[in-house]
Parts: structure tokens; sequence; C-alpha cells
């Protein structure tokens, strides 16, 4: 007997008993509980596990180093930009103004070289530039005597001579008369202040009619001022310019041979662009 309770007693202490009912009336006040009353019984075990998970990982986390500070993510570029990533990861391309047809006015930018002009103590800051020697586009300012060159025609320069404006070769050797004949007196524009006018040796200007570009003395009328008006363009290659008229919009001073005329921007053209194109150069005479 006393070896019996004796095991009996360590199985309990081992593991607790189980509480069965004594009677079948206790079992029966079981089945009588009001089911509300059973049905709460696993929520209550559901939140009381939760409760003990949660503290648990509530304090492994204050055991933990603190975190190196995170860097921001990497901005996507939007559709504004270069390229943007669409919804399925395709980087699409930019959505840009389209270019229109013709050149664009030009932007102010920076001089490729040095102007040579006096510093304020009077001495010059760079020599002075030799006759038909190429200037940087933004030397092309009004009150300022300046040559026009074709631009990919070295030797050949804009000249005012009969009536007509053409082109003649120039080189160092050349008549004083030629020379003369190829400087112009770069002026505010006649009917537009922000283009050019182009004065001859003799007080004529440059001006287009019947398409063709001449030499023309000022006859006061409106009609000579916008032809003898032209806004400058920026070209296609470093310090070249472009010469559309004023009042001929989208129409530019084009080279047929060594003639000079006015013609409709064919930008599919590249052979056109090239022939419209001009270098500022330092005076001949």
């Amino acid at each position: 007997m006393t070896k019996h309770r004796l095991n009996e007693d360590d199985a309990t202490t081992i593991m607790p008993r189980l509480s069965l009912p004594a009677t079948v009336e206790e079992l029966a006040a079981q089945e009588r509980e009001p089911e509300a009353r059973r049905s709460r019984r696993p929520v209550v075990i559901v939140a009381a596990v939760t409760t003990v998970l949660t503290t648990a990982a509530t304090g492994w986390a204050l055991a933990q180093p603190a975190d190196q500070p995170l860097s921001p993510p990497a901005a996507l570029a939007t559709a504004g930009s270069r390229g943007f990533v669409d919804g399925f990861g395709e980087v699409s391309a930019s959505a840009e103004a389209p270019s229109r047809s013709w050149p664009r006015s030009p932007a102010a930018r920076p001089s490729a070289q040095p102007s040579a002009r006096p510093s304020a103590t009077g001495s010059p800051s760079a020599a002075p530039a030799s006759p038909g020697q190429p200037l940087a586009a933004s030397e092309l300012v009004a009150d300022s005597q300046r040559s026009l060159r074709a631009a990919e025609r070295p030797d050949r320069f804009v000249r005012q001579s009969g009536g007509l404006a053409s082109l003649v070769s120039v080189t160092p050797a050349s008549p004083g008369g030629v020379r003369q004949a190829v400087t112009f007196t770069v002026a505010k524009g006649l009917a537009d202040v922000n283009c050019f006018s182009f004065v001859g040796v003799d007080g004529s200007y440059l001006r287009h009619r019947d398409s063709r570009i001449r030499h023309e003395k000022n006859d006061g009328s409106a009609l000579f001022r916008a032809d003898a008006t032209f806004c400058v363009r920026p070209g296609a290659k470093p310090d070249t310019v472009y010469l559309e008229s004023h009042n001929y919009r989208g129409y530019y001073i084009h080279l047929r041979g060594d003639e000079l005329w006015i013609d409709r921007w064919r930008g599919w053209d590249d052979r056109f662009g090239r022939e419209c194109a001009f270098t500022v150069t330092a005076p001949w005479g």
C-alpha cells in the first residue's frame, strides 16, 4: 500500500492531475453550461497566446543593437526626364515637345573664345583679330564692323556689288576695294532692335527683294526696314549662324552657288542647312 501511494504522489508531481467530473451529475451540469460561455473559451486562449507572442517579440527587438540610418530610395525618373519606368518595368522615352521644322530662336550661349576687348587699365586683354579671322558667334553685335564668310567655303565672303549681294574670294593680297566690299557695319535691326541690319561702306543695306539679297539705299519705307532686317539663329555647328528674314519667318539667306537668296527652310536637307550657315569674322576693310 505504501509503495503504491508513493508512486501515485510521484506521478502527481510530474504531471498535474486532470480534473474530471466525479459524478454523472457533474458531467451533466457541464453539458448544460450556456453555449455562449463555452464559445468564449477559444477566443480567450487566442488572445492570451497573442499577448505572450507580442511581449516576446517586443523584448527581442529591444535587445537588438540600433539599426544604421537607411538611405533614401533612389528616385525614379519621371516622364519629364529622359526616360521613365512604366508600370511594367519598361524604360519609355521622354515626352518632349517636337522641334520646329526650322531653327529656333537662339539661346544665350557662352562664347567659344574670349573677345579681344580692352581691359579696365586700357591695355588689350588679347591680341586684335587679324582680318578675316573667325570670331565667336556672340561677336556679332551692333556698332561693330564684321565680315560674313560662307561657313563651308573658307575663302569666300559676302560682298556688296552692283546692287546684288554675292560671294567673292578674299585673301590678304586682295585689293583694298574688294576688302572694303566685304566689310559691313552691324546695326540694330531697322524693323526690330533684337535683330540686325548690315550696312555697307557706301551706306547701303543688305535687303531681300524678289527673293534675292540685294544691296540698296534705305528709301525710308516700312517695307524696306522689314526687308533689311535679319534675325540671327544659332547654326548647327559651333560659332556659325543662320540669318532669318524678319518679315518672312522661316526664310533664310541661302547660297545658290555664289548668289545669295532667301529660301524657305528645308529641315530634311542637310546640304541646305550647310548652304545657309555663315561664320562671323574680323572685318577685312
